[in-house]
């Protein structure tokens, strides 16, 4: 059991490392949002939550620039792809969830992260960190959670999705309805069950396969370097 942990964590790692150094390392154009937006043409509010992993990939797109929400849906593909079922969840600022509870108009500042189960058990991580490291949660929808790791417990799990929904939001209308309700299409404060079929598409193969090549590489000289010490 402990080494299905460690080789899932291992290869868990290999997907971040990969998402900075041959993805976010190797961006193309301005760090900040705004100024790639006008270097490339684009308007509106809702249009860095319509990209998807494959646009991130294929234009090379900055991290900052694709924000919490990009990058949850990147490695969500990446790790589906290396045979590791991976989730999204979605919280919300708590203050902004509550002012907007109390029936005031604001926009509610959220933050996604990513999870996996390890051996039955919830493991939620920032995809936006280059070095895998666990938030504590018991992952209850309406619990509250330290999601920025700012030693605070400031936000609040709304929803919990697999990456196959979470690739429908694509406005931020949307992900505020995930924030205050847990399902985008729902207005209610309702969570939407786990549950999830997919199949891989096939832009991400190269990647993954270059990837999983990484991984095999890094676990036999692991191996190699403690049949020595043995």
């Amino acid at each position: 059991m402990y080494c299905m942990k460690q080789n899932t964590e291992s290869v868990i790692q290999e997907i971040l490392n990969y998402m900075n150094d041959e993805i976010f390392r190797k961006a193309i154009g301005p760090r900040n949002r705004r100024e790639y937006m006008k270097l490339v043409g684009a308007h509106g509010r809702d249009w860095h939550f319509g990209l998807s992993a494959k646009q991130i990939i294929k234009d090379k797109i900055p991290a900052n620039v694709i924000g919490c929400t990009g990058r949850a849906k990147l490695f969500y593909e990446l790790a589906q792809h290396n045979g590791i079922k991976a989730f999204v969840v979605c919280t919300a600022k708590y203050d902004d969830w509550q002012d907007v509870r109390d029936g005031n108009d604001k926009t509610i500042n959220g933050h996604q992260i990513n999870a996996v189960k390890i051996n039955g058990k919830w493991c939620v991580f920032d995809a936006g960190r280059k070095k895998l490291q666990y938030i504590d949660t018991d992952l209850t929808p309406g619990s509250l959670i330290d999601a920025m790791s700012s030693g605070n417990k400031d936000y609040m799990v709304t929803a919990i999705l697999p990456g196959a929904e979470f690739k429908k939001v694509n406005t931020y209308g949307k992900l505020r309805n995930l924030y205050t309700s847990g399902n985008m299409n729902d207005p209610n404060f309702t969570i939407v069950p786990i549950t999830e079929k997919t199949t891989p598409a096939s832009f991400f193969r190269n990647a993954a396969n270059k990837l999983r090549n990484k991984i095999i590489q890094r676990i036999k000289l692991l191996s190699n370097t403690g049949a020595k010490k043995a």
